[in-house]
């Protein structure tokens, strides 16, 4: 996975780079599968230290350990001297600042929607609070973090938006 990320990214070139958080950038990968995949890498190394060790190693724990219909999957991640990164799923309807950023888009999602994306992050938020020994706390919940993904139900022939939760997991304390 390590040798097929950097390739698909040209060596996390900025052209493939789709957002940027406070720990890492992500970008965009199409691997030699035909998967498209998210990739997150961490920051280089600042005044001689990761910033940001901590950080991968919760998000990397969290993740590994829980399964969610609203969290995004975590397929694997790879951790060098030279660099660390997370490999995940790919959403491709972006994020919901982005979304409401945008005036068309904006319009496009109803009432009916955002209470949906609402009630996604509640679920999913609640099951990371309740559901996972230790409890996991989420530090970041913002409309930047909540990735939107549209889905096409050949049965019923509409669209259905599916939330899912990206950046700043913390590995919490027992409640």
């Amino acid at each position: 996975m390590h040798d097929e990320s950097i390739k698909a990214t040209d060596s996390f070139d900025t052209v493939y780079c789709i957002g940027k958080g406070g720990c890492g950038s992500v970008y965009k990968a199409n691997l030699p599968s035909g998967s498209i995949v998210a990739v997150k890498k961490l920051h280089s190394f600042h005044d001689g230290e990761r910033t940001c060790d901590k950080e991968f190693l919760n998000e990397t724990r969290a993740l590994t350990k829980i399964r969610h219909q609203n969290i995004v999957k975590l397929y694997g991640f790879c951790s060098y001297a030279r660099h660390s990164f997370l490999v995940y799923e790919y959403l491709e309807g972006g994020n919901l600042a982005t979304i409401l950023g945008n005036d068309k888009k904006a319009k496009d999602l109803d009432w009916s929607k955002r209470v949906n994306i609402v009630k996604g992050v509640a679920n999913a938020l609640s099951y990371m609070h309740h559901n996972c020994s230790p409890s996991i706390v989420h530090r970041d919940t913002t409309s930047k973090s909540i990735l939107l993904e549209l889905q096409i139900f050949i049965n019923g022939g509409f669209l259905r938006e599916m939330v899912r939760e990206r950046d700043g997991w913390t590995w919490g304390g027992r409640k």
